[in-house]
């Protein structure tokens, strides 16, 4: 199937929804990646869903016009372009990947992806704040759209903040507007250091799409 959805969310922040329908083969193909780059991934679907990420950013450096060269990570685990300074971050759930790309130089971005499922009401409470609490169960019948809207915010947080050692409970919060609407997400380090950053919720299917930017 490929990219599905294309999101311009400012002047310099841009992101893709990929549907996986291709093969693993083909995905390669459209990532432009050798299949030994995902060889340590032994989980067929894992495997899969990870070259649909590297797919998706590929369509998405095309659609602007940039080429692909590769991804590094850092000793964190945070992944960059090879040859250029523009942040990007990628996330997959299920039949679907996503990338997202900041044309701004060493910029911090993240990006989540996850289905709406019950088993996030399970768990929020180990996450969650009780302002967080609230929201969540402010829902009808239980729906658990709005705890999954907390966990992706605060996925999505941790990948633009790209440092380790950061606890989602009492570390990262959300930050609440009139009508009870979330209008961003704070990370406080252990140092008293606050770092707060802009985010935008998509819908698409039973899928929650959160991302963060500075």
């Amino acid at each position: 199937m490929g990219c599905i959805r294309f999101e311009k969310v400012s002047d310099h922040i841009f992101w893709v929804l990929w549907e996986i329908k291709e093969t693993e083969t083909e995905l390669l193909d459209l990532a432009k990646e050798e299949a030994s780059t995902f060889a340590h991934i032994k989980n067929d679907k894992v495997r899969r869903q990870s070259i649909s990420g590297r797919a998706a950013l590929t369509h998405l450096l095309g659609q602007l016009d940039l080429e692909f060269h590769g991804i590094h990570k850092n000793e964190n685990g945070k992944p960059f372009l090879v040859n250029s300074e523009y942040s990007i971050s990628i996330s997959h759930s299920r039949h679907f990947a996503c990338a997202m790309i900041s044309l701004i130089p060493k910029d911090f971005i993240g990006i989540d992806i996850e289905m709406v499922t019950p088993k996030v009401l399970r768990l929020i409470s180990r996450f969650a704040n009780p302002d967080e609490l609230k929201f969540a169960q402010s829902t009808i019948d239980g729906n658990p759209q709005n705890a999954t809207v907390i966990w992706t915010l605060k996925e999505a947080a941790y990948k633009a903040f790209g440092q380790l050692n950061i606890e989602f409970k009492s570390q990262i919060k959300s930050l609440f507007g009139l009508n009870n609407e979330i209008e961003g997400i704070e990370i406080n380090t252990v140092q008293g250091k606050a770092h707060q950053y802009s985010s935008k919720i998509y819908l698409h299917e039973d899928f929650v799409v959160s991302i963060t930017y500075q």
